[in-house]
């Protein structure tokens, strides 16, 4: 296992990104990648909002993060 990079640091590639948006994505983008930049609010130290909207952090799609509403419903 290759040693952490501060996030600063990490370079996308998006020579291969995508707009994906619309439907749920799940837990992972086309390209296998399951983290993603997000814009999020806390409350009292805990996770409280997020947007759905987000980028792949490692192709940059742009993609539709799932809710636990969603279930098995997404792509």
């Amino acid at each position: 296992m290759s040693e952490p990079i501060p996030i600063t640091e990490y370079k996308t590639n998006y020579s291969l990104s995508m707009d994906l948006r619309g439907n749920p994505i799940g837990d992972a983008c086309l390209c296998g990648c399951t983290v993603f930049k997000a814009l999020v609010s806390f409350e009292g130290n805990e996770l409280s909002m997020y947007f759905l909207d987000a980028e792949c952090l490692n192709c940059g799609s742009l993609l539709t993060l799932s809710t636990p509403e969603d279930g098995n419903d997404c792509i």
